[in-house]
């Protein structure tokens, strides 16, 4: 079920650790429940996050089913810690996985932020995103390696130019005077 959501994805994920805490709230938002919930980001974007519990899956599980698809009931109310601050967000469970025993993966979109933690969350994801794209980070690490099989292959592509003029110039010098055959008998 998670793959069908990689290749929708409108903004890049980032590989980025943070404890998140999270409660229910009804689909319109209009009420909450006391049920809470704990674990930590897998990967983070500008408008999701995959989300991965290792512990309280066994009181997780009985509410799973009304996070998504027709029995639907409950959004996520989460609580982001980021670098001191606590960001909140309301998001709905696209793709969950329970990896038996111990771990419960879920894709979360985020349907809503406040207007100031909306910009401190665009912030901090604009700075992973430039640290993960310096050198040694993971994205640069791959801009790199593409770099490298670019210049690879223009230098072979100039190689097998440079061969080619050079037997395209052989075929065209004329190969000294050839006379036709006589046609007479001796």
């Amino acid at each position: 079920m998670q793959d069908d959501w990689v290749g929708r994805r409108a903004y890049p994920r980032l590989d980025v650790n943070l404890p998140v805490h999270f409660g229910l709230v009804d689909i319109a938002g209009r009420r909450k429940f006391n049920t809470f919930f704990s674990g930590e980001t897998m990967d983070v974007s500008l408008r999701g996050l995959g989300i991965r519990m290792n512990s309280e899956i066994p009181r997780m599980i009985p509410i799973a089913t009304k996070l998504m698809g027709d029995k639907k009931k409950y959004d996520l109310n989460i609580g982001i810690d980021l670098e001191g601050d606590k960001i909140l967000a309301v998001g709905e469970v696209k793709w969950s996985l329970l990896e038996i025993p111990h771990q419960l993966k879920m894709g979360v979109l985020i349907k809503g932020m406040g207007h100031e933690e909306e910009g401190k969350w665009t912030s901090f994801i604009e700075k992973q995103y430039r640290e993960s794209t310096q050198k040694n980070g993971p994205a640069y690490k791959v801009m790199e390696s593409i770099q490298m099989a670019s210049n690879h292959l223009d230098k072979a592509s100039s190689r097998i130019c440079q061969q080619m003029k050079t037997y395209e110039a052989k075929q065209s010098k004329p190969r000294g005077r050839v006379s036709a055959p006589s046609m007479t008998r001796r």
